[in-house]
């Protein structure tokens, strides 16, 4: 695997809203093939606000349609469109001043080259095949390019709007948390003892934590695979969007032989809770070497990916008193 490890992460959860008596007909609008504005004095702002933007005053919603075309007032070429763009090709964001409308609208514009783009063109509103009631049912092309359609308005004003919100990340693992995994891969566990006072940490942050010194690969060493249950919790999974766990299952940090510090959040699902204690003295079962995969890991966290052990099964030997752990609970 090697120290040059990055990882991307997905934050990631659905958004749901009331649409309110602004938000609302506009995004019904949409649905149903037409741009709408708001009158503002003697403006009309698209898209339509519920207040006056130079007062603040709330406004009376008095909608005017708008469009379809409009002017490009300026824009931004995306070269490289992400998986949250309206397209998956390259494509551009404009501020669109649409017709009969005072304020620019902020849209994609698919033109297929950024050649074809220039401030004061004209564009016009298309609108895709599928619509939801949402600001991507609709984006814009050249005025040469829009072609006539024909829109039956659905039955239902939109009053609901639903989203997914994702924040993706990338970071570079610490080679030393690297070499950690790497170990993982081959079936072993790689601390590191900490040169002021000989404390081992698995997984080490590359520092001790007590005495603030630095650690490197000098210090690596490598601990047992069989430990001692410092601390458990029994987990009823509450369900969410996403969730995939179904049965009660134990959590428990495990203080490895050799080691001066519990690994936390290993799950247990081959123990009956009843059977499961703080001083239990358990061994990792590794996966098949092939079968071994890293899964999610990160800089922060300091579980055992799941992906590479098979469970954890207590050893027969006696138990450990608890009260030679209590340093070690969480």
């Amino acid at each position: 695997m090697g120290e040059n490890l990055s990882v991307d992460s997905t934050l990631a959860y659905p958004y749901t809203r009331t649409t309110g008596p602004v938000l609302g007909p506009f995004l019904t609008a949409l649905r149903d093939g037409r741009v709408l504005g708001v009158r503002c004095g003697d403006r009309v702002l698209c898209p339509p606000l519920e207040f006056d933007p130079e007062t603040g005053d709330e406004l009376i919603p008095d909608f005017v349609e708008v469009g379809p075309g409009g002017v490009v007032e300026g824009w931004t070429w995306v070269a490289e469109p992400t998986e949250k763009h309206p397209f998956a090709h390259p494509f551009a964001f404009a501020l669109i001043r649409l017709d009969g409308a005072d304020t620019a609208l902020v849209h994609a514009i698919d033109t297929g080259s950024i050649d074809t783009m220039a401030t004061g063109m004209r564009v016009q509103a298309q609108f895709r095949d599928e619509r939801h009631g949402a600001i991507t049912d609709v984006y814009f092309v050249a005025e040469g390019d829009a072609v006539d359609q024909a829109i039956e308005p659905g039955e239902e004003p939109v009053t609901i709007t639903e989203h997914f919100i994702a924040v993706r990340m990338r970071e570079d693992i610490h080679p030393f948390r690297a070499r950690y995994y790497d170990a993982l891969l081959q079936g072993r566990f790689l601390g590191q003892r900490s040169p002021a006072d000989g404390k081992v940490y698995v997984p080490s942050r590359g520092y001790d934590p007590l005495n603030r010194v630095p650690m490197t690969e000098a210090d690596d060493v490598d601990v047992a695979d069989v430990g001692t249950v410092t601390s458990f919790t029994e987990i009823t999974p509450v369900q969410y969007y996403g969730q995939e766990e179904t049965e009660p299952y134990l959590r428990c940090s495990i203080l490895l032989d050799g080691s001066d510090s519990p690994v936390s959040g290993i799950d247990i699902r081959d123990v009956p809770a009843e059977e499961f204690r703080v001083g239990l003295r358990v061994r990792c079962i590794w996966r098949p070497a092939a079968e071994r995969e890293l899964g999610d890991v990160s800089n922060r966290w300091g579980a055992i990916p799941e992906t590479v052990f098979d469970r954890w099964e207590p050893t027969g030997e006696p138990d450990v008193d608890p009260e030679l752990l209590k340093e070690h609970n969480f």
